[in-house]
């Protein structure tokens, strides 16, 4: 048995600064949690991407047609619906969902009230996919999120979307900075 080293003292600088965040002067805890939501979101696209190949799709591509079908359950749905729901540029949509179209299982419709916008609907095929996915789909998702109460999960979900949100923020001041950096090495 590999005995471990003696600790030392650590001059690591400190990767967040907000009182909330630090314990005992430390960022130890704070740095669990990085490494514990970087695990599960690679955990998660796992089980998306495992979900998205039994009916024979990439997990992005899935993740569309499952939220313009749960979607369209409250009216018609667009590109730009897609795209807010999910996070991602309407152009990436745009893409994927033509791949989609072309496969038979979602359908494109010009917007009867605006001839520029495009209206998209998952086919009869598209439909019975998730619907045979659908059992495996709920025993999965019980599992994975089993350990939550409905007052827990309530609470994750504000977090989740309040982090999505600062998340946002936060790339956007990353990349204001890397610009910078740019500018200051030209």
């Amino acid at each position: 048995m590999t005995k471990r080293r003696a600790a030392t003292p650590s001059s690591a600088p400190l990767t967040t600064s907000r009182a909330a965040l630090l314990e005992d002067g430390t960022d130890a805890a704070f740095r669990r949690l990085v490494n514990g939501l970087l695990a599960l979101s690679q955990r998660h696209q796992a089980l998306r991407d495992g979900h998205a190949a039994r009916i024979g799709l990439a997990g992005p591509a899935y993740s569309i047609l499952i939220s313009v079908l749960h979607l369209g359950t409250q009216g018609a749905v667009s590109v730009s619906d897609v795209a807010s729901h999910m996070k991602v540029s309407a152009a990436f949509i745009t893409a994927e969902t033509n791949k989609l179209e072309g496969a038979g299982l979602l359908e494109k419709r010009r917007d009867p009230a605006d001839g520029r916008r495009v209206q998209l609907a998952v086919t009869a095929a598209g439909s019975a996919r998730l619907a045979a996915l659908a059992p495996t789909q709920r025993l999965v998702n019980d599992i994975e999120f089993g350990p939550l109460s409905r007052a827990e999960f309530r609470t994750l979900l504000r977090l989740v979307e309040s982090l999505t949100g600062a998340a946002d923020r936060a790339l956007e001041l990353q990349q204001a900075l890397a610009a910078e950096d740019q500018r200051g090495a030209a």
